[in-house]
């Protein structure tokens, strides 16, 4: 008995090591070369990290505890499962193994879901992850608002480039620890959202600072990704947040959600990502406006009927003949950028992966959440299931990457241990 005792401690503290140094190590991890290295060197420190801890848990974590699994396992081993199956049946060989750009191969994905199940098996709740992502989060935040300014501190854009050359001199924008402004913003989003529902339910007042600057460093890249997820989290956590009242909230959230789409049905202003909700809200698809989503959008259905059940394989939609996406510059040259996501997390899966894949990934979100809120009495739960609800939002128009995906299987791992 005090063997076992003694190896679910090893266990629990490998896990938490490695969940520490995701938040910290990989978060904060700047590589040589700035931004034009920082997906392939974010890339090779997860394979470090994610290696590192497979190779410890095979050689501390006890065999056969008698624990129950969890249901989000199941769900998990599915949807790689049905990834590696898409990736052996793949037209494209080995691109399929490390993947596009954006470096989303099956190696990536195998390791997000071993590292989700190990963490599932062995990681204890602990309050100081939360303020490991706080200090995380506000070190992200002083950098991205000095770089939003025009200083450029560790030398990470190329040339005599800035913050401010963004959509001028290059095609979107660049700052803080994740490079391109959408992850910066994705990491933000998912960190706020926590960092509220944790001040809510556990009264954790250190936490304010951190948030409110968050929140403030969001405003001023101004991704409406992450605003949109803000808003989901808001409109429905209620329910995660006082589970005493859960009927009254879940009505709230469900009149807020009506009115939430009658503001888009009627918007009418310039914001991209809104504007593109609310024409397809009308039906209307047509790719000359808004930020180009829709242009990728309408090319997808084609893609999906060609290989609808296994999709092209993992991360590979770069090499399936999308038309580029041309952006303009102020002197009106007009540059292309080849298209490397659907833009669209849901739709990624679907169209590189298959639907056997964007299955069981629903059917993982669907019983996580499920289980937030059946156990919103426990604070965890509550502040997890915020976050997830933040996400499934923001996956609605976001581009999923290596640098990302850590967290959002990290999350999920929160939501199954025990």
């Amino acid at each position: 008995m005090g063997l076992s005792l003694r190896s679910e401690r090893r266990a629990a503290a490998v896990a938490f090591a490695y969940a520490a140094a995701l938040l910290l190590v990989f978060y904060l991890f700047l590589p040589s070369g700035g931004y034009t290295r920082i997906v392939e060197g974010k890339y090779a420190c997860f394979l470090l990290l994610g290696g590192g801890f497979a190779a410890a848990a095979a050689l501390t974590f006890p065999i056969g505890t008698g624990r129950p699994v969890s249901p989000l396992l199941p769900c998990a081993a599915a949807y790689l499962a049905c990834s590696a199956l898409s990736a052996l049946l793949s037209p494209y060989g080995a691109v399929v193994i490390l993947g596009g750009p954006r470096r989303e191969g099956l190696l990536t994905l195998a390791l997000c879901v071993l590292s989700f199940c190990l963490l599932a098996r062995a990681l204890r709740p602990d309050r100081r992850l939360l303020y490991a992502a706080a200090a995380a989060v506000t070190l992200c935040d002083l950098l991205a608002l000095v770089q939003t300014l025009g200083f450029d501190p560790f030398d990470l854009y190329p040339g005599a480039l800035t913050y401010l050359d963004g959509d001028r001199a290059y095609p979107g924008f660049y700052a803080g620890v994740s490079g391109n402004v959408d992850f910066t913003a994705f990491l933000l989003a998912l960190a706020a959202c926590a960092l509220a529902a944790a001040l809510v339910r556990r009264r954790l007042w250190l936490l304010a600072p951190p948030l409110a600057l968050t929140l403030f460093t969001l405003e001023q890249l101004g991704v409406a990704a992450a605003w949109l997820g803000l808003a989901c989290a808001a409109v429905w956590s209620p329910a995660l947040l006082f589970p005493r009242r859960r009927r009254l909230c879940l009505s709230l959230s469900a009149a807020l959600s009506l009115a939430a789409l009658g503001f888009l049905f009627f918007y009418s202003g310039a914001q991209p990502t809104l504007a593109e909700l609310s024409r397809l809200l009308h039906g209307d698809t047509d790719p000359a406006f808004g930020s180009g989503r829709l242009a990728i959008w309408r090319q997808l259905p084609a893609l999906v009927r060609e290989r609808p059940l296994l999709g092209g394989g993992p991360d590979t939609l770069v090499l399936r003949g999308l038309i580029d996406f041309t952006w303009q510059r102020p002197d009106g040259v007009a540059v292309r950028s080849v298209i490397t996501s659907a833009h669209n997390e849901y739709l990624n899966i679907l169209v590189n992966q298959g639907a056997l894949a964007l299955a069981s990934y629903l059917a993982l979100l669907l019983t996580a959440l499920v289980r937030c809120f059946r156990r919103a009495a426990e604070a965890r739960f509550a502040v997890c299931g915020a976050a997830l609800l933040c996400y499934g939002a923001m996956a609605l128009v976001s581009v999923s990457s290596c640098v990302t995906a850590p967290y959002v299987w990290l999350l999920l791992a929160l939501i199954a241990c025990d």
